[in-house]
């Protein structure tokens, strides 16, 4: 069960990281320069829950066969399309909501005990 709440912590930093970079692109968008986007407290925030999935990732492959771990990480592509959609407010194809749910299912027949 650890096992498991790891691999999710690692994929719901991963999304939140790619949100947070999102955001911070978006809010700099018309700013003058590469450091002040890099400066943005968006991307701060992305690189250090970044550096807290570096770390929970670890601990998941502690315990994990990468033959598992790797192919759960997948749920990522999913969480970032929810995020994209009710976060950020993207419009979102019925077709990738399709592809979402395909990968989703791929996830848990790999990973299935």
């Amino acid at each position: 069960m650890l096992m498991f709440a790891l691999l999710l912590g690692t994929v719901l930093c991963d999304v939140a990281g790619q949100t947070c970079f999102k955001i911070g692109v978006n809010e700099n968008h018309a700013s003058t320069g590469l450091f002040a986007t890099l400066g943005s407290r968006w991307i701060v925030a992305g690189v250090l829950v970044y550096a807290i999935e570096f770390t929970v990732w670890f601990a998941a492959l502690s315990m994990t066969p990468l033959s598992l771990a790797f192919p759960f990480m997948a749920l990522s592509y999913c969480g970032v399309v929810v995020a994209s959609r009710f976060i950020l407010h993207e419009r979102v194809s019925t077709r990738r909501w399709i592809a979402t749910l395909t990968i989703a299912i791929g996830v848990a027949l790999v990973c299935a005990p």
